[in-house]
């Protein structure tokens, strides 16, 4: 395969590889938090790529270290590049030292970056501007900003962002009955359903999901291929990590079966209980021979206090939740104000049977803010932020 190599005017040149830096920070998804995606590009003044990365997981190495390892493996000279990165480069130390004194220390000549960094203090582009970098912020804004959204909310609310997604029928009906096929949407929208799994630091389900379908939960279909770009993958010989989103189950008495699939797979991918203060000792005990974490919150009417669910996984580093309810906890996340993002696919089938959705509403109504349609196979697939309509 050819070298990966951009020309043309400068800004569009650097607006297709800030597209690159992001499906590049994509590859790490929720394994970053409480970290962001971030994903980092250097070119030389031809357009020539000469080394990338993305961070791949909290703790392991910033992208724009691991773009600058790849120059320095295969002997590319780094003194006068562009840096791309879809995030303002650091300035503070943490697990990994600041990314501007690499940057600094390998004699780059411009930065280009679409965020700055939302904490004070830790963002690094008046540093890099004191050491003589041409500094620009903005390019990609929005399409980085949506990638990122979980951990801006974090950032600025301690509490994750809920990315709630639904299937549904034409009759609006989340299954197809009994004797119905299991999925109501196609293979294409599926694949994509794994994407947005992928983004988040957790998954989470209600317990009735649990006994009635068995899920595992886990990511496929991944990693997503860079859309219409045929670019080798960064780093090929590089092991990088494949973690798994936490698994979140809302179990108010501990029902979960100890040989659910949830349970079998636990030692590999982290599965989190919400359970009440009351529930069995015992089968707390046996959980946790699995390897599955009980966290007791507080209790509510209809089960859980949500709001203290929320707030216990934003205690521990969880910076997204992409839900995916049954009808009883859909209801249960919108009366308590705790849905950020909604998806639905939407099937072209009506089904019939008196168990359609049905959703509370407050009087003023809620609306969707930056709205996208999609069609993937025959299902149509639409996401938006949520807010509550304005009177007037």
């Amino acid at each position: 395969m050819p070298e990966p190599s951009f020309y043309g005017p400068p800004a569009e040149r650097v607006a297709v590889l800030m597209s690159r830096a992001l499906a590049l920070a994509e590859r790490g998804g929720g394994a970053t938090a409480p970290n962001p995606m971030v994903g980092c590009v250097i070119v030389n003044d031809d357009g020539r790529i000469l080394g990338e990365g993305f961070h791949p997981r909290a703790g392991d190495a910033h992208a724009e270290v691991f773009a600058i390892e790849m120059a320095k493996r295969i002997g590319r000279p780094l003194r006068g590049t562009t840096v791309i990165v879809n995030l303002e480069p650091c300035a503070a130390h943490g697990r990994t030292p600041p990314c501007v004194d690499a940057l600094i220390g390998v004699g780059a000549k411009r930065v280009y970056y679409a965020n700055p960094d939302p904490h004070d203090g830790k963002g690094g582009a008046e540093r890099l501007r004191a050491a003589g970098l041409e500094v620009e912020q903005g390019v990609g804004q929005e399409p980085a900003r949506r990638l990122n959204e979980a951990w801006f909310h974090w950032v600025g609310t301690g509490l994750p962002f809920f990315h709630v997604k639904v299937a549904q029928t034409l009759s609006s009906h989340m299954t197809r009955g009994v004797r119905g096929a299991r999925w109501i949407t196609s293979s294409s929208a599926r694949a994509v359903v794994h994407r947005m799994r992928r983004r988040h630091a957790a998954v989470l389900v209600g317990i009735g999901t649990v006994l009635t379908d068995d899920p595992f939960l886990t990511v496929r279909d991944w990693p997503p291929r860079v859309a219409g770009v045929d670019w080798p993958d960064p780093a090929p010989e590089v092991e990088w990590p494949r973690v798994q989103p936490r698994r979140v189950v809302l179990d108010s008495w501990l029902q979960i079966p100890l040989d659910s699939r949830l349970v079998a797979t636990s030692d590999t991918s982290p599965v989190l209980i919400f359970c009440r203060p009351d529930a069995d000792k015992g089968k707390q005990a046996a959980l946790e021979k699995h390897q599955v974490e009980v966290i007791r919150t507080t209790p509510a009417s209809k089960g859980l206090s949500l709001m203290a669910v929320a707030r216990g996984l934003g205690e521990r580093g969880v910076t997204g939740v992409f839900v995916e309810p049954g009808p009883t906890l859909l209801a249960s996340l919108f009366e308590a104000g705790l849905v950020d993002r909604w998806t639905s696919f939407v099937a072209p089938d009506w089904v019939g049977g008196a168990d359609a959705l049905r959703l509370p509403t407050p009087a003023e109504g809620i609306v969707l803010d930056d709205f996208e349609w999609e069609l993937y196979g025959r299902d149509a697939m639409v996401t938006g932020l949520v807010r509550r309509a304005r009177s007037g």
